[in-house]
């Protein structure tokens, strides 16, 4: 976690007015791990600063419900103010599922400590008060607020059109950029004739390194002027799957292990050599998963000046002061010279942690003294930014006579080590992630690896099941230790009726990011497309703070887990991608959306976990399960339906 950020008092009441501002610290292991900022104005309007950002999954409007139900005032008394790193501290990024187990108890414990100190103190007093937060937060019995499905705080500014994205914003002698990329996926600029360019009034040619763009004072202007550039580019060839899968396994490195971490990349138990010795039954199989796209609504956008300050940047970012770094190092200059505001964000999923677009916009403001906004087509969104990491894994195992898992021995290579712990009772086991290199610029995606691994996992105890001659949902309640799991499957088992639908359904279960779930689904294959009829999702994070939020985040999960199971898969030849838009780029449709069910189990006296990432790591092996029940055949690669 980021050490706290402190706005000067200054810029706390420029931006808020009069009344009282709390700062609140919180320590853990005696360091200080975030600082939350509360705003009583004498009107009763409380403002929360925090640099968490809203991206869709409803961040806003749940600190919104803490700040109202510990301090026992109406939401529409609360706003809150996110992501601008002038004003706001720095709370870490936007991703992991982070924010509702770290920041929702910390602002939580921050609003009880101001209501207490407001007892002494007048809120239309001007004045910067220190809290060390020790008031006690209300109990679930209590809430009032917590545990309703409060509605989105900004939903009527969101089907109006009043809420601006990065997009959307405008300044006074704004000019629009373009940036000039090579046809090939990765190439270094070698030169170029900008002349006919130059020709054009009021437009400017900017080089920096391999950054080549224009900036113009319209849209259409900027277009003509980046088609009349010339470019030459050194093109860097590619490595297309299969042969990808195999470099992964050849420039891989054994793995370290490291519990310094969220997800170590190296986890072991007993003698897995041993334990598939004495194995009744062995099985091993290998399963593969291509890069795909975050495929976004908004195609990322900023808009950046410079001033005697420094640089401003307005963008849709999932860690603005981690963007604010990386912009003042590239231009060598003070953090404290960069301000990034982060607007509502159009989705992200992981994609829109860097500084890319913020970036270009910047070096066109810095070149043109003038405020320049550059937004990504969404040819650009699916080539030019990161993709989710492509994989291989190698699965052996062991079963007892008894039907039991006595060997475990689990490889990822290159995707990554999240959600490697499988969720079963394994005397002997080694699941190991291997680094590796990739062609592909890659990062952060929706549950990172959990997909891949979860997949891998799931599929193959599936196919043990069978080996053993059990029935899928037995098998693995009879490797399950862990109570919440077990409820978990036994209930999204009995609302699915698993006895009844045996030919074409298929189940997969997991625990990660703190949440227990189980998904239940039923398909019809149809040629080579595949047509899904139900689904049935139970899911356990503990307490649900708002329901409907939840049950939302899941069913999006799902949905997009779809994509990800039946047909995404960025394609590409030895030099670019081939299909970067929504026309050759298939994503999940109305049409593929089957009847849903999420069965919520809310336990109050279990402090939350995340849940916008970890419902979509069961969706491809369920799938994929389901997929053998219906035509007899194992399929272990990603997507599963390619062709759809």
């Amino acid at each position: 976690m980021a050490e706290p950020q402190s706005p000067t008092r200054r810029e706390l009441f420029e931006l808020l007015g009069a009344g009282v501002v709390f700062d609140i610290t919180l320590e853990a292991a005696g360091q200080p791990i975030l600082a939350t900022r509360l705003h009583f104005a004498p009107d009763g309007k409380v403002t929360l600063l925090t640099g968490k950002v809203e991206l869709g999954q409803g961040s806003r409007t749940l600190l919104t419900q803490c700040v109202a139900e510990e301090l026992g005032i109406q939401v529409e008394q609360v706003q809150v103010v996110m992501g601008d790193t002038a004003r706001v501290p720095d709370d870490g990024g936007t991703f992991a599922s982070l924010t509702t187990p770290l920041t929702v108890p910390v602002v939580r414990h921050a609003a009880a400590a101001a209501r207490e100190m407001l007892k002494t103190v007048k809120p239309e007093e001007a004045m910067l008060r220190e809290i060390p937060v020790k008031a006690e937060v209300r109990r679930p019995q209590e809430w009032t607020v917590l545990g309703t499905s409060v509605k989105h705080v900004r939903g009527r500014d969101i089907v109006t059109g009043r809420l601006k994205f990065a997009g959307d914003l405008k300044a006074p002698g704004m000019l629009i950029g373009k940036v000039i990329r090579p046809e090939a996926y990765a190439a270094e600029l070698a030169s170029f004739d900008g002349s006919a360019t130059e020709r054009i009034p009021n437009v400017k040619v900017v080089r920096a390194g391999n950054f080549l763009g224009v900036a113009a004072p319209d849209e259409s202007t900027a277009e003509r002027a980046a088609g009349l550039i010339r470019a030459e580019w050194r093109p860097r060839e590619l490595i297309q799957p299969p042969a990808l899968y195999e470099h992964f396994k050849k420039t891989s490195a054994p793995p370290v292990a490291n519990f310094n971490t969220r997800y170590p990349p190296l986890l072991e138990e007993g003698r897995v050599t041993e334990g598939l010795k004495q194995a009744a039954k062995r099985h091993e199989a290998t399963y593969t998963l291509p890069s795909i796209a975050h495929a976004p609504i908004e195609p990322r956008a900023a808009l950046a000046y410079w001033d005697e300050k420094g640089l401003t940047v307005f963008t849709g970012a999932q860690a603005p002061f981690g963007v604010r770094k990386q912009l003042a190092g590239t231009f060598n200059i003070p953090e404290s010279q960069v301000r990034v505001i982060a607007v509502d964000t159009g989705s992200a999923f992981g994609g829109k942690h860097g500084p890319e677009v913020a970036l270009e916009a910047a070096y066109l403001a810095k070149e043109t003294g003038k405020p320049v906004r550059v937004t990504w087509s969404r040819e650009e969104e699916f080539v030019r930014s990161y993709c989710r990491p492509a994989g291989i894994i190698e699965v052996r195992s062991g079963i007892s006579a008894e039907g039991r898992i006595v060997a475990w021995d689990f490889h990822n290579y290159h995707s990554g080590p999240a959600s490697l712990r499988a969720p079963y009772a394994i005397p002997n086991f080694c699941c190991a992630y291997h680094r590796a290199e990739s062609p592909m610029r890659h990062g952060p995606y929706r549950s990172l690896a959990a997909v891949a691994n979860t997949f891998a996992r799931e599929a193959h105890v599936d196919e043990l099941a069978e080996l053993a001659g059990r029935d899928s949902v037995e098998f693995r309640l009879q490797n399950v230790a862990e109570a919440r799991l077990r409820e978990a499957i036994q209930r999204a088992a009995e609302r699915f009726g698993w006895g009844r639908r045996r030919t074409a359904a298929g189940m997969a279960c997991n625990i990660e990011k703190g949440g227990h779930m189980a998904l239940f689904v039923e398909l019809e294959p149809k040629g080579k497309s595949v047509r899904l009829l139900r689904m049935v999702m139970a899911f356990d994070c503990g307490a649900a703070l708002n329901p409907d939020y939840l049950k939302n985040e899941i069913t999006g999960a799902l949905i997009m887990g779809m994509g990800g199971a039946l047909f995404e898969e960025l394609k590409y030849d030895r030099y670019k991608v081939l299909n970067g838009s929504f026309g050759r780029y298939r994503v999940p449709r109305f049409s593929d959306t089957p009847e849903m069910e999420v069965i919520l189990i809310d336990r109050r006296d279990i402090a939350p976990a995340g849940a916008g990432e970890s419902p979509i790591t069961v969706v491809a092996p369920a799938i994929a399960n389901a997929l053998f029940r219906a035509t007899g055949a194992r399929r272990r690669s990603l997507p599963l339906a390619p062709d759809a």
